[in-house]
This record gives C-alpha cells, sequence and structure tokens, in this order.
C-alpha cells in the first residue's frame, strides 16, 4: 500500500508523446460512490471480513481509491486485514487523498478523535465506486434531501401507466455519464473528434483559440484534438469520471509565459480553484459558467416522490404537476394541450420540420447521436401561440412577461422521431462564456409513437434510470440548474429510439437571467 497526499489544487498530469502538447487533467472529486453510510455514525457492525486471498496476490488488479473528507473532524483511513487495522493515512477537514490499493482490499474510514466508524468500503473494480465522500451526501448538501424515494409511491395511476423505471437493476459501468468543460490556451482553433475507432473520428465540435467549450461525454471516452483543418494532432484524452475540467496548453515555456499574463490566464486559474473547492465542499462537479449567482426564477418545490402542485389555468380549469423524481427535479403534468392546441403545433412542425442538429445556434453539426427533425415557432406567429405560451407560464409558475422572445423564452422547438430515430442522452445546459443558462425544459408530448420513444433520465434513482411514456397534451418539467446556480449534471436526459410509428413533440426552453431572442429565429 502506498498513499499520496493531495489538496484542492492537484493536478494529474499527462504527457503526450506528441511534443507540442500538454493536457493538464484536473483531478477534481466525485462523491459517486455508495457505502454503507452516508455521514454521522454508520449503523453497521464491526465484525471483520477476511479480504478475498487473490487480492492479496500481486497478480491482482491494482485500483485506487480517492477520498473527499466532507466532516468537521480529521479522518482515518485504515486498511483492514490478517485480523488487524492499519493506519495508512489521516486526512483534515474539507481535504483529500488518494490511496493504492487492490480489487477486495477492505478499508475503514474513522475519526481520528472519536474513533467512530463512518464507513467501510471493499475496494471494487469499478473506478467509480471507488471514489468516496465522507459527509453530507451530495443531494443532503444541495438540497437537504434524505431520501430520493421511489416510484411506487407515485401510485398506479401514474406509476407504471406513464413512468417507469429504465432498469430493474443500477446500471453500474465504466461508462459514466458525465459533463466536461475544456480551456485551451493555443493560438489555434482545436477541434475535438470522438475517438470511435476510425482513422478521423467523430467530429464533437471546436474550441477558439483562447477558448472554452462544454461536452457531454462518458468515462472512458477518448478524444483526438487536432488543429482545425489539419491532420496535426495536438493531443489525446481519455475521460475520467470526477475529472470533469480539462485544461490545454502548448508545451512552450515562451509562449505560455507571454500568457500567464493575459486576462484569459488569469480567469482560467480563479475557475480552477473554485470549481476545485465547490467539489470538495459539495461532491459535485461545477459544470455551470463561473462565476454565476443562484436563479432569480423559481421552482416548484420537490420535497418528496408524488408531491402536487395545482395551477389554476382559467376559472373552469386547473393542473396537477405531480414530482416524479428529486435528482434530477422533474414533474409531471397532465393535459397540459387540448387537441385544438396540438393540432394548431403539429401544422407549424408539419411544413418547417428538417434535420435536427446539435451545438450553439451558428456552430451546429449533424451527428448520429441525434436523428430526429426539428423546427422552431415563435409565440407572436398566431393567437392560438400566444394562448400556449400563456398556458405555459401557469404551469412553469412564471409570469407570461417571462416568456417573452426579448425576456427568458426560446422559440418552442418542434421535433419528430421515426421508427429508431432518438436522441442520446445530453444535457440542455452548458457554458457558453457568460452567466445566462438554460434553467428549465418543458417538454410536451403532441403524439406519442406506438410503441418506445419516452423520455429517459438514466441518472434518475442511484442510475436505476426514470422513463416518461405520457398520452398526448401532457408533459414533463425538468430543471437543468441547482438552486445554488449549478448546472445540474443529474438532469441527462435523452430521447429514447422510438419502436413503432411517429412521435411528435415540442421543448420549451426557458434560461435564467434574462437572454434576449427576441430578434433570432433559433
Amino acid at each position: 500500500l502506498s498513499h499520496t497526499h493531495t489538496d484542492a489544487r492537484t493536478l494529474e498530469m499527462r504527457m503526450l508523446d506528441i511534443p507540442v502538447a500538454l493536457l493538464i487533467l484536473c483531478a477534481l472529486l466525485s462523491s459517486g460512490a455508495k457505502g454503507n453510510c452516508l455521514g454521522g455514525e454508520c449503523d453497521v457492525d464491526d465484525t471483520y471480513r477476511e479480504p478475498d486471498p487473490e487480492a492479496q496476490s500481486s497478480e491482482s488488479q491494482q485500483m485506487m481509491l480517492h477520498v473527499v473528507n466532507g466532516e468537521e473532524d480529521k479522518i482515518g483511513v485504515y486498511w483492514v486485514g490478517s485480523g488487524e487495522k492499519v493506519l495508512i493515512v489521516a486526512i483534515d477537514p474539507r481535504e483529500s487523498t488518494n490511496v493504492n490499493s487492490y480489487v477486495n482490499h477492505q478499508f475503514e474510514f474513522r475519526s481520528m478523535a472519536t474513533g467512530t466508524l463512518k464507513r467501510r468500503h471493499i475496494v471494487s473494480e469499478v473506478m467509480e465506486d471507488n471514489h468516496i465522500f465522507l459527509g453530507a451526501s451530495k443531494t443532503e448538501s444541495i438540497e437537504g434531501v434524505e431520501s430520493l424515494g421511489s416510484l411506487e409511491e407515485l401510485g398506479d395511476e401514474v406509476f407504471p401507466k406513464y413512468v417507469r423505471y429504465q432498469h430493474s437493476r443500477p446500471v453500474r459501468t465504466r461508462e459514466i455519464p458525465m459533463g466536461a468543460k475544456f480551456r485551451s490556451f493555443y493560438p489555434n482553433v482545436l477541434s475535438y473528434y470522438f475517438d470511435d475507432g476510425t482513422k478521423q473520428g467523430q467530429y464533437n465540435g471546436d474550441i477558439k483559440p483562447m477558448g472554452r467549450s462544454a461536452i457531454n461525454t462518458y468515462a472512458t471516452h477518448k478524444f483526438i484534438l487536432k488543429k482545425k483543418g489539419t491532420n496535426q494532432e495536438v493531443a489525446r484524452i481519455t475521460m475520467e469520471h470526477g475529472k470533469n475540467f480539462v485544461i490545454l496548453q502548448p508545451d512552450d515555456e515562451k509562449y505560455m509565459a507571454k500568457i500567464r499574463k493575459t486576462q484569459f490566464y488569469k480567469d482560467v486559474m480563479d475557475e480552477l480553484k473554485w470549481v476545485t473547492e465547490y467539489q470538495n465542499r459539495t461532491g459535485l462537479p461545477w459544470l455551470s459558467y463561473h462565476p454565476r449567482q443562484p436563479p432569480i426564477l423559481p421552482m416548484w418545490n420537490a420535497d418528496h416522490i408524488g408531491q402536487e402542485h395545482t395551477v389554476v389555468v382559467n376559472p373552469e380549469e386547473t393542473l396537477t404537476l405531480k414530482v416524479i423524481s428529486l435528482r434530477p427535479r422533474v414533474l409531471f403534468i397532465e393535459n397540459v394541450l387540448n387537441e385544438k392546441q396540438i393540432a394548431h403545433i403539429m401544422e407549424f412542425g408539419r411544413q418547417r420540420v428538417k434535420r435536427s442538429a446539435v451545438g450553439n445556434s451558428g456552430d451546429g453539426f449533424f451527428t448520429d447521436t441525434r436523428t430526429s427533425r426539428t423546427a422552431w415557432v415563435r409565440r407572436e406567429e398566431s393567437k392560438t401561440m400566444e394562448e400556449i405560451f400563456q398556458r405555459f407560464a401557469k404551469v412553469l409558475n412564471l409570469s407570461d412577461d417571462r416568456l417573452q422572445h426579448d425576456k427568458n423564452a426560446e422559440s418552442l422547438q418542434i421535433v419528430t422521431y421515426g421508427p429508431g430515430q432518438k436522441y442520446s442522452p445530453h444535457h440542455d445546459f452548458s457554458d457558453n462564456g457568460a452567466p445566462p443558462q438554460r434553467f428549465l425544459t418543458l417538454f410536451i408530448y403532441l403524439k406519442p409513437a406506438e410503441s418506445e420513444g419516452g423520455t429517459g433520465f438514466p441518472l434518475a434513482f442511484d442510475r436505476r434510470g426514470m422513463k416518461v411514456l405520457p398520452k398526448a397534451g401532457s408533459g414533463v418539467l425538468w430543471y437543468n440548474m441547482l438552486p445554488d446556480g449549478n448546472a445540474d449534471e443529474m438532469s441527462l436526459h435523452e430521447g429514447m429510439p422510438v419502436g413503432k410509428g411517429e412521435k411528435w413533440g415540442c421543448n420549451l426552453w426557458v434560461w435564467d437571467p434574462i437572454t434576449n431572442f427576441g430578434g433570432m429565429m433559433n
């Protein structure tokens, strides 16, 4: 066994054989692991468990524990074996450490002051399970939620009729969905390609000189970065869970000496310090723009599964929003639109739809991860559209003024999927270099597919996943942000493949704070 003390500023350096490139991967922290308890005293016994003898072999798989102490007192990390406990390292409050070990080795984490057992952990071959956060759980540290609950609490009117689990048990793989941010100090435009095994790779976008970019990806996925318009490689990156912030810089000290004097460099270093401290404190990656304040727009409360909120649309009509997930914060609403309103939107769609792109406006590109068709319609294009937006405002607990295009609302996006078509897991938020970002998404089903084609949330319920398959006119509302202003990585969602028939829906995105879409057609 060996251990390496780290602090919140530690960087993991990965040198490439390519002499012109140095990739700095910021070793940010994660609380993705599940232990025997979540902070405080553990309700477990002290029974010694003999580690698997194979774990003692030199041929056993090596694995690193990444431990964050979110407690208020110093925590001791003990290796347990051969009937004894060995103190490996003590971690100060709000600090972290790495411990090199082997699969199936057993550890205990105890208060150095009282000896209280905080957690017991057996080293897993799944890297994510060895990222340990001691203290308040992610959910508690952000929203004060003690339990994520279960879909069974919704009752048979909703579960499993309209809302179901995606899997019978939590999915544990090395390909963990994650958001990532890139910062480049290169003087050139860099193009990055997903390494799909082909010679060229799959194009995923560009990073401007002295610029930034943000992507949805998976741990273990590899990317090739090239100078735009050439085959000259700058770097190869393998994404790792918990390492969400990537800095790219040339291996040219004379050039970098000049760059270090720029405001952009100083801003990136300030951001690095912030995201590291935030992740130490909460166990979550900071994926919003930095700096940014908490959202100014209100959120519907999500205190427990099945919680209901009622809105009065008009004197003769009320709608009920029902909480179906706490993290991400998702609500289900029946009968948001009537048949006339559905037909009106679909008429716009049939006249306008074309193949969907991904990426930011003006920089969009086509990819096999999104195979639907889309169209856009503005609220002022008809009286019925104005009425529809007014209904949306009531559902979202916002003033109608907020849903004007010169304030917080984008145009309404209409989307359609044929058999086999999908939109792979993605986030609706992004760090575009300014505080405004997509605060919430309201998705309305206009015409469900004959089979499948639901909206999936693969990280919900501890990665057991949740899919929603509502009837026509019903909707799903989710928040892309947390109450503290961070983007919610758990809001990862997907348009699941259509089995049979055709699926039609529409998206409304509301931004926080104000973003003027008044002169823009999406």
